[in-house]
């Protein structure tokens, strides 16, 4: 009775994970082409299915509870609603002069941060209560030409701006109540430098842990680095710097974006082959590494080939599947992640409209 009792339970609990598993819906969201697509995916192999357009390209940023996905370009903030079927529904649009390189949402998620490249700025835009983002910035900061990206730290007091040619993080105190900016002390930490070492941060992503940021480090010699952060200071400690050019390699070679697995077991870099700025195929790659556990510093796995000048990848919340979108080839290509060692392994290949520039996530249940 006992053993007939355990069977049902077993086989209850299968059926409910099974059903649970069923449910689960994937999206992914790309730019491309002067629209925002929105592809269905297929949990089993990671395959995409375009199931929606929306006119409008720019970079974006999706909420936690990812109901709402934001957009900037075109001198424009839109806000969209992310229905249950993962597309996407207007909310409005704002008018904005403030330019955003990059879109990062603070941790209470009434502010977006978005840096100038051209202009070396940046600039917070409040969100209403009803989640919709304004045009009017709340407050802008001018720092130097270059700035690449603009993310909230872990505990949301600072906001970080990577800076390409000073070679240079910006580190700015923020007020979560206000969404203001003032000036740390020091006002931003210098990036590597000497022969040899990768150099000129561009975008920066944090450890789960608070304490440990990585750092794509453009050029001189392509590469990622490690840091630590304090977030008592606000300032950033480089602990590593791992050149990412392939061995015998004599092109151009920049890296673009960075993303950890959501277990923070590996993390990926890009690489864009600049040899030829027009080629449509090329040595491009997604770089991958182990992570420490305790240190957070990197282990090289290795380069998968990917379509040409990946500016802007994403991976899924389940650390199942990496999508890149190739900037110069306008394509969109699907890696299945290998849960063990981290290595990749092409699933699908898509055309995209031009210039793809962001490609994001979505899970719902």
């Amino acid at each position: 009775m006992k053993r007939i009792l355990l069977s049902c339970s077993l086989f209850l609990v299968f059926s409910l994970l099974a059903a649970s598993l069923r449910a689960e819906q994937r999206f992914v969201y790309s730019s491309a082409g002067a629209a925002v697509t929105v592809y269905q995916v297929d949990i089993e192999s990671g395959e995409l299915t375009e199931i929606q357009k929306n006119p409008g390209m720019g970079l974006t940023a999706i909420t936690k509870n990812q109901k709402l996905l934001y957009r900037v370009g075109g001198e424009e903030i839109e806000t969209y609603q992310i229905q249950k079927n993962g597309k996407l529904r207007s909310l409005g649009k704002a008018t904005t002069e403030a330019r955003g390189g990059f879109l990062g949402l603070d941790k209470t998620e009434r502010f977006l941060a978005g840096s100038n490249y051209g202009g070396g700025s940046v600039a917070v835009w409040g969100i209403g209560e009803d989640g919709i983002a304004k045009g009017e910035p709340v407050a802008e900061m001018a720092l130097e030409k270059a700035a690449h990206s603009s993310v909230f730290s872990p505990g949301n007091g600072y906001l970080l701006v990577p800076a390409t040619t000073p070679n240079k993080v910006f580190q700015i105190r923020f007020d979560e109540k206000m969404g203001t900016l003032q000036p740390n002390d020091p006002t931003a930490v210098p990036g590597p430098t000497g022969e040899g070492t990768a150099q000129q941060p561009r975008h920066i992503r944090f450890h789960p842990n608070g304490k440990i940021a990585y750092t794509t480090l453009e050029r001189e010699l392509p590469g990622v680095g490690v840091w630590k952060w304090d977030e008592s200071k606000g300032n950033l400690t480089l602990l590593q710097n791992i050149i990412t050019l392939p061995k015998g390699f004599e092109g151009a070679i920049t890296t673009a974006d960075l993303h950890l697995t959501p277990d923070a077991k590996f993390l990926y870099v890009s690489n864009r082959d600049l040899t030829d700025r027009k080629a449509v195929t090329g040595k491009s790659s997604i770089v991958g590494f182990r992570v420490d556990d305790e240190s957070g510093k990197l282990t090289f796995i290795g380069h998968t080939h990917c379509p040409q000048v990946p500016r802007s990848f994403a991976i899924d919340r389940a650390g199942e599947f990496l999508y890149v979108a190739g900037q110069t080839a306008a394509k969109l290509e699907v890696f299945r992640i290998d849960s063990g060692t981290g290595e990749l392994s092409s699933v699908q290949m898509l055309d995209t409209g031009k210039g793809p520039n962001w490609v994001l996530c979505v899970t719902k249940p």
